[in-house]
């Protein structure tokens, strides 16, 4: 089974549905018993949500790149704390 960080590591590929299917098994088995990767990828997904819904704004790929780098590694430090 992966751990907490190779979890992280590769969610936001997870997220966008860009992982092999061998790792897609390992990270959703991981899910089905972590409760902190499942409380991140349910606040990602209504996070995600809201702002698509919403029309707000709109942010190009290349500034949103660093920003989701920027949140990852924040996420990542958070669990290995």
């Amino acid at each position: 089974m992966i751990t907490c960080e190779q979890f992280m590591a590769d969610f936001g590929d997870y997220f966008e549905g860009e992982v092999a299917a061998d790792l897609r098994r390992e990270m959703e088995s991981h899910l089905s018993h972590c409760r902190t990767c499942q409380i991140v990828c349910d606040s990602t997904s209504k996070t995600v949500r809201i702002v698509t819904d919403s029309g707000s704004f709109y942010l190009r790929p290349e500034a949103a790149q660093p920003l989701i780098a920027q949140i990852m590694a924040r996420i990542r430090g958070s669990l290995e704390s």
